[in-house]
């Protein structure tokens, strides 16, 4: 089969879209099953795939710029005759002939569930088109059972249009067994972008409740780039009692990051929302014991490997650092499960999977 991905988020995107995209079409390519072709702004001129086309915006400077999206976009892939596209983020594909089956992945449905949580132009244009998107669409990717029920149970849209398939870790994140005990740090780690969905604030609360009732003195470091809506966390950050141990680290490297994944006392994830949770996956492959927050589909991901804690309560979560910290068995114990865990998110289990599931729509 030809093939088309429209995969903007690897020019415009860092973080779970971005990982998710550039490793699916590897995994497509390294198959050689099928003729893939990447349609992509361009701008990452470090990221080539075999087949790129590259159709740049019109207006650079709107975020979804509308003649791209709604014509450029369609015109280039009719030109090239695919017999499937996939749209790797959510928003798409529009205006095709109506021989070309259409694949859309679905994240999560933060933007309906929602809204306040993102950009308001950007929840707004998900809300009018989304209807008419997965009515059209041939086959529903999603990555978790989570966001599957919250696709049947918001949208009227047939189980068997939807396929869940969970993604894969990226390669460079996976570490030999007999390395993951190594040269664990006093520091508690987190990562991903400064925004709301991540619960940070919560995060700030349940350190401060972790140094004052306990003797423990690790630190807190926090990776990611800055987001939107996050003025609350900065002022409650500077306002903090243990802010001089408190690090941001802003946006790191894969190098560095695998490198905090290995050292740490523990990985926390205290997010309220996740379509999949692709840092988890990543910190148990590199033997990061985790606390990770009992919502969506973090429950799949963790399975029995972490700890479990309330996001809603920097109480319970500050109790399972605590827990974390003054035991080096219960640390052993969820790194070894953490690992083989891990083992359940492969790329090349995906692709395998997901060929299977285009051929079946053709």
């Amino acid at each position: 089969m030809r093939i088309v991905l429209i995969a903007d988020s690897i020019d415009l995107q860092s973080a779970g879209i971005h990982i998710y995209t550039l490793n699916m079409i590897r995994a497509l390519e390294e198959s050689g099953k099928h003729e893939i072709i990447c349609i992509r702004q361009g701008k990452r001129k470090d990221i080539r795939f075999k087949h790129d086309v590259i159709v740049k915006p019109v207006f650079s400077f709107i975020e979804k710029d509308p003649v791209r999206i709604f014509f450029k976009i369609p015109q280039a892939i009719n030109r090239l005759k695919p017999d499937i596209v996939i749209e790797t983020a959510h928003f798409g594909p529009f205006n095709l002939h109506r021989r070309i089956k259409r694949v859309t992945v679905i994240h999560d449905l933060t933007p309906i569930k929602y809204p306040g949580w993102h950009n308001r132009f950007s929840a707004l244009l998900q809300r009018l088109f989304f209807p008419s998107i997965l009515k059209k669409a041939a086959l529903l990717i999603v990555n978790s059972e989570n966001t599957q029920n919250d696709l049947l149970s918001l949208y009227s849209v047939p189980r068997q249009k939807t396929a869940r398939i969970y993604p894969g870790i990226d390669p460079f994140f996976k570490v030999r067994k007999k390395d993951i005990l190594k040269g664990k740090e006093p520091f508690f780690l987190t990562t991903g972008t400064i925004e709301p969905r991540k619960n940070l604030p919560a995060l700030l609360d349940a350190y401060q409740l972790f140094r004052e009732k306990t003797e423990h003195r690790h630190k807190l470091l926090i990776c990611g780039g800055k987001g939107w809506k996050n003025k609350a966390f900065y002022r409650k950050l500077e306002a903090h009692p243990y802010r001089s141990d408190i690090e941001m680290k802003g946006f790191v490297m894969k190098e560095e990051l695998k490198s905090l994944y290995l050292r740490t006392s523990a990985f926390i994830y205290p997010s309220l929302y996740e379509g999949f949770g692709f840092p988890v996956a990543e910190a148990m492959h590199c033997g990061a014991p985790c606390i990770v927050s009992r919502v969506s589909s973090l429950t799949e991901v963790g399975n029995d490997a972490v700890l479990y804690f309330n996001p809603l309560s920097p109480a319970e979560l500050a109790l399972c650092m605590d827990q974390l910290a003054g035991s080096e068995a219960l640390q052993i114990e969820l790194i070894e499960k953490g690992y083989k865990q891990a083992l359940n998110f492969e790329w090349e289990r995906y692709v395998n999977e997901l060929e299977k599931q285009l051929e079946e729509i053709i």
